[in-house]
């Protein structure tokens, strides 16, 4: 990195830690100027505006999201495969990419706060989720028992079923009021035992939305022959 690209670095990761701390629209550019020890004008030199630096936010989240359904869609063989594919990613994020999810958490509560480009942007990090999971049911609809028609609503719910556990487990419900756990917290909980059952659990409820019906109509052909 060279100089500049370091201060902007520097200014995106602080932005991180307090968006996590105290919300978006909590976040002062003068606090977090002070406290990087740089002047506001420095900041402006770097980003226009409080939401054009969101904006890099939520570009990086993007394309993050757009290099692991890259490769989760084509890396697995097969359903199995892939859902453990999956599994195994989500307990081996790293450090920034944990901190990026707990800094989304927050900004799902935010959204009302954003301009149009990073709401827009907001939503497309679940339509690109969406889409996905579409392309991979699509993708091995000769085993799974999920009509075409239905592939839309299949893949929003799916996606809603793994949102809202990830959601669920960066939340402190110890707090008497709406709190984020911290980065350490949530790298200790994902690296527990308890999260890959967790997992597992979810994979396991997948695969019986996906197969059941399947497995329903084998059983049919069976006693009907």
């Amino acid at each position: 990195m060279n100089f500049d690209n370091d201060k902007k670095y520097l200014i995106l990761e602080k932005a991180k830690d307090m968006i996590i701390t105290d919300g978006y629209s909590n976040l002062s550019i003068s606090k977090l100027t002070s406290e990087i020890n740089i002047s506001k004008g420095s900041f402006y030199t770097y980003f226009s505006s409080k939401d054009k630096m969101l904006g890099k936010i939520l570009d990086e989240y993007i394309e993050n999201t757009k290099i692991f359904t890259n490769n989760l869609l084509n890396i697995p063989k097969n359903l199995d495969e892939c859902l453990d594919y999956y599994i195994n990613s989500v307990l081996n994020l790293t450090d920034d990419e944990l901190k990026l999810e707990l800094v989304m958490v927050n900004l799902r509560r935010n959204y009302e706060v954003f301009n149009e480009e990073n709401f827009i942007k907001l939503k497309n990090t679940a339509n690109i989720m969406i889409d996905f999971i579409k392309k991979i049911l699509q993708k091995y609809i000769a085993d799974i028992s999920i009509e075409e028609k239905n592939i839309e609503r299949c893949a929003r719910m799916i996606f809603s079923i793994s949102e809202v556990f990830l959601m669920m487990e960066n939340i402190d419900f110890n707090s008497p009021k709406f709190s984020i756990k911290s980065l350490e917290e949530v790298k200790k909980s994902y690296k527990s035992g308890d999260m890959k059952e967790h997992l597992e659990f979810i994979k396991k409820s997948i695969k019986k939305i996906l197969l059941e019906r399947r497995k329903i109509n084998w059983q049919r052909i069976f006693y009907m022959n």
